[in-house]
């Protein structure tokens, strides 16, 4: 459908193409980015330190320090997981070797974690899972509104263009010369084209909760790293990784650190790593 209006005036402005679905779009893009956003990006590195009140040794091993202790009935010891980690919930993995002649349970609650001297939550295994879990539901739903809401305003202004267009002249009469201005409004209805551009979009909505529920599944990976509880024959040794829940100050101070007490076969060793900014 196509409706045609003409006005005169006495100047006027060109008009660029207005598509009303096209504010709406670019605020659905600003706050899909800020869902996704990761927020601060300081780098940190942990430095181990070696407590000089107890049997530590420290060895490198590509540039990752790692500390141990080790005595008649067992042997510990603990590095951070990875060279550089994001600011909060830093990973560390823990081992334990259980030289005793009977066997040794040992999980999380086998270890406390201290950030600044106070007591830091140790992520669980089905805890991890869980909120794993919880933020691919969400982060789909936030995509999908803010999908529907996309193609709804890219189907809008797909299918509702307006042109304007100015004109000028001058013409002769017997009373002389004089001058006109105007303008044409032509306002087009073009559905065929609204439902291309929604299509459009909501096809890129559903590659985006493809890419979360693949996102998930790699984190859920990675979680079965987290230290479970296992008993620990004889002779033999388990390690797993423990990430530090809601922890820690996204800005860095001077002389922070992550404090590990670990408890096994009635002893406790205590592991201490500096917490450092990289610098760019």
């Amino acid at each position: 459908m196509v409706t045609l209006h003409s006005a005169l005036q006495h100047s006027g402005e060109p008009h660029v193409p207005a598509a009303r679905g096209t504010a709406a779009s670019k605020i659905c893009v600003v706050v899909a980015f800020a869902v996704f956003a990761t927020g601060c990006t300081t780098t940190i590195t942990y430095t181990p330190r070696v407590n000089k009140d107890a049997p530590q040794t420290l060895k490198y091993t590509d540039g990752v320090g790692v500390l141990s202790e080790k005595d008649e009935t067992r042997e510990v010891f603990a590095y951070p997981r990875f060279k550089a980690q994001q600011p909060t919930e830093p990973t560390f993995t823990i081992g334990y070797a259980n030289n005793t002649a009977g066997a040794v349970d040992f999980s999380t609650d086998n270890v406390k974690a201290y950030f600044r001297g106070a007591p830091v939550q140790i992520y669980t295994y089905n805890e991890r899972v869980a909120e794993i879990q919880s933020e691919k539901q969400a982060k789909q739903v936030a995509l999908a509104i803010l999908g529907g809401l996309a193609a709804g305003a890219a189907a809008y202004g797909a299918s509702r263009q307006t042109y304007r267009s100015n004109y000028s002249g001058y013409v002769a009469g017997r009373r002389g010369v004089s001058s006109f201005a105007g303008s044409n409004t032509v306002r087009v209805y073009d559905p065929v084209s609204g439902i291309l551009a929604g299509a459009a979009v909501g096809g890129a909505t559903v590659l985006g909760i493809r890419q979360i529920e693949y996102n998930a599944q790699n984190q859920e990976q990675s979680a079965n790293a987290i230290l479970q509880l296992n008993t620990v024959e004889p002779l033999q040794m388990v390690t797993g990784d423990l990430i530090l829940k809601n922890c820690c100050d996204p800005y860095p101070s001077p002389n922070d650190v992550i404090r590990l007490e670990v408890t096994a076969s009635d002893k406790t060793s205590v592991f201490e790593f500096v917490r450092t900014p990289v610098r760019r």
